[in-house]
C-alpha cells in the first residue's frame, strides 16, 4: 500500500474519532470507613450519604463496616488505599488507635474527613459532627423547664469512657449547676444498647420509679427503660427523654408520636454534610474545616412535623432514584446506537480505501514478480560466494588455532627459565627470610601460570579431538584418597574438613587416570577456594537405582553460586565475579573430560549455603570404544600436573603492621593476598600499614582508623575501587584522605572514571615500586603543605592545590568563615563551631587534626593572633585589638601574644614600623 494512501486513511480515522469524542467529567472515588454500622443512628448516617451522593453521579462511594474492631478498621483503610481512592471519610471508634493510619493517609496528600468522633491528631482536612456538650446542656435546660426547677432525676449513660457519654453528662451537669433543687439521684450505665438499658432498669426499678424524670443518652436506651417500667406497672407518670430523634420504624421520632418517650435531643448524623464537604474538597472549592452540627428538642409539639418532613424526603429520594435509573438506561441506549453508527462509518471508509488499494496491489504484484526472478538469480550467486567465504574463514580459524597453540607452547620456555633459577636460589644457604618469601611468591605464581598454560593446551586439544581416552580399571577408593591427600596442607591451613564415602560398594571404574586426576583436582580446588575456614568438603560415590550408573559428588558448604550464574559455570573463561585470580577455564576443561568419558556433569547450589557438583558415569567398559580402552596407564606428560606450593604459616598475612605512632598510616586494599603482602613489605619500613581484602572491610577501617592515605585496587570481589572512592570522598569524615588507585587495565576510560571520582593518583600494574613510593610521598607532602597553608592564612583562599578534593576545600573554607565571623566572640567554643558546621565534636576534632595538624582551640588561637597582628599594624591600640579578636582582657591578650610571637604587642608594633 503506498505510504501516501496509508497516511490519508490514518488521518481521516483520527479526525473522525476526535470529532466523536466528547469531554467527560472527572470521576471521584470516596471511601467511608465506619467504626460500627449496626445501630440505627449510623445506618441513618449511611442513608444520608447515599442520598446526597445521588446529586453527584461522578462520585463513587466505597463502604466498610469495622464492627467495633480497631484493627479490622485499620486493615480496611489499607485496602482502600490499594483501590486508588481520592478521599477518605473515617468515623473512628476510639481516638488513639486510628491516629497513625489517618496521619499517614493525610501525609500522602489524600484528603481526610473525620466524622462523629475525632482522632487524637489534628492531621485531617475537615471534621463533621455534633457537639455532645451542647446536647447535654440542651437536655438540662429542657429538664429545668419541664420540672419547673425542682425534682429528682436519673440518667442512663452510654458505654463508660466513651467521649460522647462523658461530654453529654458534663453538659447536663453544667446546665443544672445553678438549680440545686434538681438532683441527679442515680446514674446507670446502659452501654448504648436497648437490651442493656432494660436489664439495668430491672435491677434498679425501685429507684427509677421514684424519679420525676429519666434522661437516657440515646432513644434506644430510653425505650429499654420505658419497657422495664411498663413491665412492672410502675412510673406511669415518669417523664423519659432521650437523644437522637431518628426517623423510621422503632426509632425516637416514632416513639415520641406514640407517647412512649416525651422528648428527644436531635443528634444529627452529618452524613449529607460529610458528602458536601468531600465534593467541595475534590472540586477545589471553598469549604469549612470544622463543621459542628446544630441540635434542638423534639417533643409532641414538633414531632409530627418532623415525621412528615422525613417521609417527604424519603419519597423525593425514591423519585430521584427512579429518574437516575431512567437516565442511565437512556445513556446506555444512546451509547450503543453511537457505537453502531461509528462502526458503520468506519466500515464504509475502509471499504473505499481497500478497494483502491486492491487495484494498486494487483498492478504492483506484476512488477514485483519480474523483480523476484532477478533477485533469485542474485541470491544463488551470493550463496556460492558464502560457500567460498566459509572455506576461507575455516582456513583462517585453523591458522589462528595453530598460532594459539604455538604461542602457548612458547610461554613454557621462559617459564621454565624462571622456575629453574628460583629453585636453585631457594636451595642456597644464607638467603634472608624476606628474599626467601619473595622467591616463594615468584615460584608459586610461575607454577600457577604454567598450570594454566597446560590446561589451555589440553582443552584446545580436546576441542580439536586430538586427545583420545586411554582408560584402564582404576581402584577408585585408593585413587580418590590419593587426590585428597594432595590437598592436605591446604586443608590443615584453612581448617577445612575433607571426607570421602563410597556408598556404591564399587571397587573400580574405567577411567583415564591422568585426565580424571585433573577433574578431581579442579573440583576440589574450587571447593577449597569458595569454602571459608572451619568449613566442610565431602566426596561421595553412589549408584543410581537401576544400577547402570555411578554418581560422584563433590559437595561443600561455602559461599555458593547465585541463580543467575548457575547456568554459566561450565562456559569457557566464565568467572562470574567469584574467582578473579583464576582463568575461568577449569570447569569447562572438567566438562570436556567428563564428556570424553561418556558422562554428564551438573551443579546445584544455594547462595551462602554451598554447592554440589555431580558427575554421572556409566559402570563397566561396554560403553567405551575399542580405541578408548588401554591395557596400561597412560604416561603423564612432564610438567602437566605440577602442584602449587601452599602458603606456610609464616606467610599468612596479618591485617595490621604498626611501627611507630609518628609515622603516617596507609590502608592497602587488594583481594589478592600476594599483592597485599608485597605492598606491605614494600612500605612497612616508612609507614604504619592496615590491609583489607574487600570493599566492606576497607570502609570499616577507613571510617574507624582514618588513615593518612589509601592504596586500593580497582577490581574488588564485592564492589569496585571507584565505588570506594565515591563512598569515602563524599563522606565528610573521610573526604580529606588521599586515595591512589591501582589497576591492571591500562585504558583511558578507566583513568577518566578514576579522575571523575576524585582519585588523587591512578597507577597501572605492573608498576615501579620507586614510582609508587614517590607518588605516596608527594601526596602526603602536599597534604602537609595544605595544613600549613590553612593555619597561616586569615581569609579563605581559592589558591588551594588542585590535587586535593573539593570536600576538603569546602570544609576548610567553612571552618575559616565560621571562625572569622565570630572571632570577636570571647565565648566562642568548640561546641559552637561544630554546631555551625553540623558535625559532632569528635568529627570536627578529627578533621581539623588530620588536615591542619592541630586542635580546634589551637587553630582559633592562631587565627586570633594573626588577626591581631594585622590590626596592630593598622594602628589600633592593644585594648581595641584584644576586644576585636575575642580576648576577655588586654592582659590575657598580651600574655597570649607574647607566648605565640615571642614579643609583646607594643614591641611587635615597633618592629613592624621599623
Amino acid at each position: 500500500m503506498p505510504k501516501s494512501l496509508i497516511s490519508l486513511f490514518i488521518l481521516s480515522m483520527m479526525l473522525f474519532i476526535s470529532c466523536q469524542q466528547q469531554p467527560t467529567k472527572k470521576k471521584y472515588t470516596i471511601a467511608f470507613s465506619q467504626c460500627i454500622g449496626t445501630d440505627a443512628w449510623r445506618q441513618t448516617m449511611l442513608q444520608e450519604m447515599k442520598r446526597e451522593l445521588s446529586f453527584h453521579p461522578d462520585a463513587t462511594l466505597l463502604y466498610a463496616d469495622a464492627k467495633g474492631d480497631n484493627l479490622l478498621q485499620i486493615e480496611q483503610i489499607k485496602k482502600f488505599l490499594k483501590q486508588d481512592i481520592d478521599l477518605l471519610i473515617v468515623s473512628p471508634n476510639e481516638a488513639e488507635p486510628l491516629a497513625p493510619i489517618v496521619n499517614a493517609i493525610y501525609q500522602q496528600n489524600i484528603p481526610v474527613i473525620v466524622i462523629d468522633r475525632k482522632t487524637s491528631s489534628n492531621l485531617y482536612n475537615a471534621y463533621v459532627g455534633a457537639d455532645n456538650i451542647a446536647i447535654g446542656n440542651l437536655a438540662g435546660k429542657y429538664i429545668i423547664n419541664t420540672l419547673h426547677g425542682k425534682g429528682n432525676i436519673s440518667i442512663v449513660t452510654g458505654l463508660k469512657g466513651t467521649s460522647a457519654s462523658i461530654e453529654r453528662e458534663r453538659g447536663l451537669r453544667e446546665s443544672l449547676r445553678d438549680y440545686p433543687h434538681i438532683k441527679i439521684e442515680h446514674v446507670l450505665e446502659g452501654q448504648w444498647e436497648r437490651e442493656k438499658a432494660r436489664a439495668v432498669a430491672h435491677a434498679n426499678i425501685k429507684h427509677l420509679a421514684n424519679s420525676d424524670l429519666i434522661f437516657a443518652f440515646n432513644d434506644q436506651m430510653a425505650l429499654g427503660v420505658r419497657e422495664s417500667l411498663t413491665q412492672f406497672a410502675l412510673g406511669t407518670n415518669t417523664i423519659i427523654i432521650g437523644v437522637d430523634a431518628l426517623p423510621g420504624p422503632g426509632n425516637g421520632l416514632e416513639q415520641i408520636n406514640n407517647n412512649h418517650i416525651q422528648a428527644s435531643m436531635l443528634y444529627p448524623t452529618g452524613g449529607a454534610e460529610a458528602i458536601r464537604t468531600a465534593v467541595a474538597i475534590l472540586q477545589k472549592k471553598p469549604y469549612q474545616r470544622d463543621n459542628l452540627l446544630g441540635t434542638l428538642v423534639i417533643d409532641s409539639n414538633n414531632s409530627q412535623l418532623m415525621t412528615l418532613q422525613s417521609d417527604k424526603i424519603q419519597d423525593q429520594q425514591a423519585d430521584i432514584d427512579k429518574q437516575q435509573a431512567l437516565i442511565t438506561e437512556q445513556n446506555k441506549i444512546y451509547n450503543d446506537q453511537k457505537s453502531i453508527l461509528n462502526i458503520l462509518i468506519i466500515s464504509l471508509v475502509m471499504a473505499v480505501v481497500f478497494g483502491g488499494v486492491s487495484i494498486i496491489v494487483i498492478k504492483s504484484n506484476l512488477n514485483k514478480n519480474k523483480d523476484l526472478e532477478t533477485q533469485n538469480r542474485e541470491i544463488l550467486q551470493q550463496q556460492q560466494q558464502l560457500i567460498d567465504l566459509s572455506e576461507e574463514v575455516k582456513k583462517a580459524a585453523d591458522a589462528k588455532s595453530n598460532f594459539f597453540t604455538n604461542v602457548s607452547h612458547e610461554f613454557k620456555t621462559p617459564l621454565t627459565l624462571i622456575l629453574a633459577p628460583v629453585e636453585e636460589m631457594l636451595n642456597e644457604k644464607g638467603i634472608t627470610q624476606n628474599a626467601k618469601e619473595q622467591l616463594h611468591r615468584i615460584k608459586r605464581n610461575s607454577s600457577k601460570l604454567l598450570q594454566l598454560i597446560n590446561e589451555l593446551i589440553d582443552i584446545h586439544k580436546i576441542s580439536k579431538s586430538k586427545i583420545s581416552l586411554q582408560t584402564t580399571p582404576v581402584q577408585i577408593d585408593a585413587f580418590i584418597q590419593q587426590v585428597i591427600a594432595t590437598f592436605k596442607p591446604l586443608s590443615i591451613q584453612n581448617r577445612i574438613a575433607v571426607s570421602y564415602t563410597n556408598r556404591a560398594q564399587l571397587k573400580e571404574l574405567w577411567l583415564d587416570e591422568y585426565l580424571w586426576e585433573q577433574v578431581m583436582s579442579n573440583l576440589l580446588s574450587n571447593a577449597f577456594k569458595f569454602t571459608e575456614k572451619n568449613g566442610q568438603i565431602a566426596v561421595l560415590l553412589e549408584r543410581d537405582p537401576l544400577d547402570d550408573y555411578v554418581y560422584l559428588r563433590v559437595t561443600d558448604n561455602g559461599r555458593g553460586i547465585s541463580p543467575e550464574h548457575i547456568d554459566q559455570v561450565f562456559d569457557p573463561f566464565f568467572q562470574g565475579g567469584y574467582n578473579p585470580d583464576g582463568s575461568g577455564i577449569g570447569l569447562s576443561y572438567v566438562q570436556e573430560i567428563v564428556h570424553l568419558h561418556h558422562g554428564e556433569i551438573t551443579v546445584s547450589s544455594t547462595l551462602h549455603a554451598g554447592s554440589c557438583f555431580s558427575i554421572r558415569l556409566p559402570i563397566g567398559y561396554l560403553h567405551l570404544r575399542e580405541d578408548e580402552r588401554g591395557p596400561a596407564k597412560p604416561a603423564i606428560p612432564s610438567g602437566s600436573n605440577q602442584s602449587l606450593p601452599a602458603y606456610t604459616s609464616d606467610l599468612i598475612e596479618e591485617d595490621v603492621c604498626f611501627t611507630s605512632s609518628k609515622l603516617p598510616t596507609i590502608l592497602i586494599i587488594d583481594d589478592h593476598v600476594d599483592i597485599r603482602i608485597f605492598l606491605k613489605d614494600l612500605l612497612k619500613q616508612d609507614y604504619n600499614i592496615y590491609t583489607a581484602e574487600n570493599y566492606d572491610r576497607a570502609v570499616q577501617i577507613a571510617t574507624s582508623k582514618y588513615p593518612d592515605l589509601i592504596l586500593s585496587d580497582v577490581m574488588l570481589p564485592d564492589k569496585s575501587g571507584i565505588d570506594l572512592l565515591k563512598r569515602l570522598k563524599f563522606d565528610a569524615q573521610t573526604s580529606h584522605i588521599p586515595i591512589v588507585l591501582l589497576t591492571a587495565i591500562n585504558s583511558d576510560e578507566g583513568k577518566i572514571a578514576g579522575v571523575k571520582a576524585m582519585a588523587d593518583a591512578y597507577l597501572t600494574k605492573p608498576f615501579s615500586p620507586d614510582h609508587l613510593k614517590a607518588v605516596i610521598e608527594n601526596l602526603l607532602y602536599l597534604r602537609r603543605e595544605l595544613k600549613q597553608r590553612y593555619i597561616s592564612e586569615i581569609e579563605p583562599t581559592d589558591a588551594l592545590s588542585r590535587d586535593h578534593s573539593e570536600h576538603d576545600k569546602r570544609f576548610l573554607n567553612s571552618l575559616s568563615a565560621v571562625v572569622e565571623t565570630r572571632l570577636s566572640d570571647a565565648k566562642l567554643s568548640v561546641e559552637d563551631i561544630s554546631s555551625e558546621l553540623q558535625l559532632s565534636r569528635v568529627q570536627l576534632y578529627r578533621k581539623v587534626k588530620t588536615l591542619l595538624q592541630c586542635s580546634v582551640n589551637e587553630y582559633v588561637l592562631q587565627r586570633r593572633i594573626k588577626k591581631a597582628q594585622h590590626l596592630i599594624i593598622a594602628g589600633f591600640n592593644v585594648n581595641e585589638v584584644a576586644e576585636k579578636v575575642g580576648f576577655s582582657s588586654s592582659a590575657y591578650f598580651t600574655s597570649a601574644f607574647k607566648k605565640h610571637c615571642g614579643m609583646t604587642p607594643s614591641t611587635f608594633k615597633k618592629e613592624q614600623l621599623k
